[in-house]
């Protein structure tokens, strides 16, 4: 099987203003150790590497001009402040049969059972570091956490490993847990609950008000209590007034 190819050359000067210079020009330093030999300061095309690296190996093959190639690990990549640019690498030189030790990433497979009832899925521990033979290091360590209520959690132990594959993390060492939702949710839920009170309830037989009786009944003076229909004081008073008038004459 073919590795992913690292391109670089050597350089000759070392040192914080050199490396920045050689960052300026869209070139990034690094060092080749191990196997007990002289380190090689490097020089890499910062756009190669960078795509190099996004393939997701662990072992590359490092090809220098006027060196033989050799099979490396990237042991440690180091990037800005803003966590965008490479600014630095290490290699270690390897042999295809020695046993080295590297970090492989987690992956949860699935979704955990407690996430239904609000639980909030963590993972303290995304890398594993193990140890095997050059040729056995695992793309990634899957890990399904589909069973997990809230207040359970799945440890170091529990992390399926390949055949010649040993995790050198403690055993109890927590991976993933979830947690009870947050203290916020649980209050915002409560209030809601408490706004929205008891429903009040149903009068069985009752018969809901027409909306022109509501709008009598808010119109009408307050006190007066005259029934409907009854003529006001003053018109009785004029026609019995009349009715005096018509009997004195006949």
């Amino acid at each position: 099987m073919r590795e992913p190819v690292i391109h670089a050359e050597r350089r000759t000067l070392s040192g914080t203003q050199a490396c920045r210079r050689l960052r300026n020009k869209g070139t990034v330093p690094g060092v080749l150790y191990g196997h007990g030999e002289e380190g090689v300061t490097l020089a890499m095309n910062v756009h190669d590497l960078t795509k190099t690296l996004h393939a997701g190996a662990h072992i590359y093959d490092l090809k220098v001009e006027g060196l033989p190639d050799e099979k490396v690990l990237v042991k440690e990549v180091q990037y800005d402040s803003l966590g965008s640019d490479i600014v630095h690498v290490d290699l270690q030189r390897i042999a295809l049969t020695e046993t080295v030790e590297v970090n492989v990433p987690v992956v949860l497979m699935g979704h955990a059972a407690g996430v239904i009832h609000k639980g909030i899925v963590d993972q303290p521990l995304k890398e594993l570091h193990v140890r095997c033979l050059a040729t056995q290091i695992p793309h990634e360590l899957r890990l399904v956490v589909t069973e997990l209520e809230i207040g359970m959690m799945k440890t170091v132990k529990d992390v399926p490993l390949p055949e010649g594959v040993v995790a050198t993390n403690p055993p109890d060492q927590v991976v993933v847990t979830v947690h009870p939702p947050a203290a916020e949710e649980v209050a915002e839920a409560v209030e809601g609950a408490v706004a929205e009170g008891p429903a009040e309830p149903e009068v069985i037989g009752a018969k809901p008000a027409e909306e022109g009786e509501e709008e009598a009944e808010e119109g009408k003076p307050e006190g007066k209590g005259e029934g409907k229909g009854k003529e006001p004081r003053g018109k009785e008073r004029g026609e019995k007034d009349r009715d005096k008038r018509d009997k004195d004459k006949g």
